[in-house]
């Protein structure tokens, strides 16, 4: 696990760092109780500067997902609706959720879904968080080799930002082997994931 520890706005080297992180691998991000203050939280600071340093640079699209009000399929589904360009209202359901998350109407030439407070809906309903965070890890996969379909790729990336939350809270996860198909070759199989984890401080 790294430590990131938060500078001054002027000290950029964090900034650049979490950055290329976040387009590099999926993020896991942390931070202790202690850090936290009534008009400060780590890793809003940390989100907040790494997104609009992603964003400045262009040819990224950002998806912010709000997770104090991610308490049920149905909220998670709403807010995905909102954060991706898509036009219209969807099952609640898994499938219907990897149709969103392997969206190629907009091609651009990255994409960062920034899920904030994943902890609300891990703690309300652990089997639902799980399932959701496997699609989006399965789904940034496949689009960013380009096995979500047959002529499109972006590199699409998760920050998942968890407060008062332990590491081991989220072993098993992180660790899983997931069903990851590829359309092209027709094939079925499970594989591991590569993620960054860093405590925020």
């Amino acid at each position: 696990m790294k430590q990131i520890e938060l500078g001054e706005i002027t000290d950029f080297n964090w900034i650049e760092e979490g950055a290329k992180m976040a387009l590099n691998s999926n993020l896991i991000c942390l931070t202790k109780e202690e850090f936290e203050k009534d008009d400060y939280s780590p890793l809003q600071w940390f989100g907040t500067n790494v997104i609009q340093k992603i964003a400045t640079n262009g040819k990224t699209e950002i998806c912010p997902l709000f997770g104090k009000q991610i308490k049920s399929i149905d909220d998670y589904c709403c807010q995905l609706c909102r954060a991706i360009p898509w036009g219209f209202e969807i099952g609640r359901n898994d499938h219907a959720i990897y149709d969103v998350l392997l969206n190629f109407e907009t091609e651009p030439e990255n994409r960062v879904f920034i899920w904030y407070d994943c902890q609300t809906l891990m703690k309300e309903n652990r089997a639902l968080f799980s399932e959701i965070f496997e699609r989006m890890i399965v789904a940034g996969y496949l689009n960013s080799i380009g096995e979500a379909t047959h002529n499109y790729k972006v590199n699409q990336k998760n920050i998942f930002m968890f407060r008062e939350t332990q590491l081991d809270e989220l072993t098993e996860m992180i660790n899983k082997a997931y069903y990851t198909p590829k359309i092209s070759l027709n094939e079925k199989f499970y594989m591991n994931h590569n993620f960054e984890i860093l405590e925020i401080k």
